[in-house]
């Protein structure tokens, strides 16, 4: 099944047009946390702010399978 990965940062919305297989939303979800990750990684380096940032995952069908703050992704 394919899942979108669009970004959300205050009034902005990037939608992800081409998506990614994924066999379901566990995995879809792994794999936002996964790239928020290196997202936030790249942001950091370059001194850009990070809050504010989200993941909104949603399926194929346009089901919200879940919402991955940047921020939550921090250790």
């Amino acid at each position: 099944m394919r899942h979108y990965f669009h970004i959300h940062e205050d009034a902005v919305y990037i939608e992800d047009v081409e998506g990614i297989d994924l066999p379901g939303g566990g995995e879809a979800r792994n794999e936002a946390v996964k790239a928020a990750r290196e997202m936030v990684a790249e942001l950091v380096l370059s001194g850009e702010p990070i809050d504010g940032k989200t993941f909104e995952v949603r399926d194929e069908g346009g089901t919200l399978i879940a919402t991955v703050p940047f921020l939550s992704v921090i250790k």
